[in-house]
């Protein structure tokens, strides 16, 4: 906590709020012994983070870590943990009896009715378990499948899992959740046209066919319009992209765009020192340089009071 105190003071960052990335599961799972179960691993992890905030509570903020893998366990974490956090941390797929799942799965469906009842945002980091390579047909040199996997797979796996959140009717069963995704939400904010597009043909094709696709009730007709769900979607600055963040923010809108910095993991010279020099020196209005940078996080997780 020193550390992270010192790096925030050297850049000027008066709160910090703590999420989770793809790496805690083998964390959790390196913990498990004989005497304590992944459940208990995990109520032990937020229970010292608790204790972290409460000592630092001016500075340091937290979501929970919720292990989608724990079935019934995960609703008591929540209950347990919704007194003191800002929301809670997820990943976008977990490996269940030896299948991936997204977080679209129906086994995940209480989860985001207990987000809702509680209020809370939803933190979502990539699980880094979706493979975009050809395994089959690995490149030669140096680290040039991790390349592809953390260059894009990652990306694509946060794309793919928001837009199942979308048109799995996630957000019309429980139209009040609202989800943070890292890394810009991977190509969401650039696919959207795309979607668009893609409504209005088959719109088209449905009407001249006689089919009516705009009753929510019969579900296996219905058809989403990409674009009203962003309301629902917000996500963080981890691009190392100013142009993209720029990109990012006329399309779905300042307000939806909050500052991530991905620190221990990216070095602070890169995650914070540049991530906030290209939003300040970027082309964006003060107004939005602001929200980014505070404004948004202000607004979301209710930090007017501090």
């Amino acid at each position: 906590m020193e550390k992270r105190l010192e790096v925030m003071k050297q850049y000027g960052i008066d709160y910090s709020v703590i999420t989770y990335s793809a790496n805690t599961v083998q964390i959790i799972d390196s913990a498990v012994d004989k005497t304590h179960s992944k459940a208990e691993v995990v109520s032990d992890l937020n229970r010292r983070t608790q204790e972290l905030v409460s000592a630092y509570r001016e500075k340091i903020g937290a979501t929970a870590w919720i292990d989608l893998r724990l079935g019934d366990s995960v609703l008591k974490e929540m209950e347990a943990t919704s007194d003191w956090v800002l929301g809670y941390s997820v990943l976008t797929g977990y490996i269940v009896k030896g299948q991936f799942k997204m977080l679209d799965a129906p086994e995940f469906i209480p989860f985001w009715q207990k987000a809702a009842e509680l209020g809370k945002p939803i933190f979502i980091h990539f699980s880094s378990r979706y493979s975009a390579g050809d395994v089959g047909n690995a490149m030669p040199g140096y680290m040039n499948d991790s390349m592809l996997h953390a260059g894009m797979g990652q990306l694509v796996e946060n794309t793919l899992c928001l837009s199942r959140l979308v048109l799995s009717g996630v957000f019309d069963r429980y139209p009040s959740l609202k989800v943070v995704m890292g890394q810009l939400g991977g190509m969401y904010p650039f696919m959207l046209e795309r979607f668009q597009m893609l409504y209005n043909m088959h719109l088209n094709g449905a009407t001249a066919k006689g089919i009516c696709v705009m009753d929510l009730k019969n579900a296996a007709a219905f058809m989403r319009n990409y674009k009203n769900y962003t309301d629902n979607i917000y996500v963080d600055t981890h691009s190392m992209s100013e142009c993209a963040i720029r990109c990012a923010a006329e399309i779905i809108g300042t307000d939806k765009i909050l500052f991530g910095s991905d620190l221990p993991i990216t070095p602070a010279a890169w995650g914070i020192e540049h991530g906030i020099d290209q939003i300040e020196n970027s082309k964006m209005s003060h107004e939005a340089k602001e929200r980014i940078l505070s404004k948004n996080a202000v607004d979301l997780l209710n930090l007017s009071n501090l």
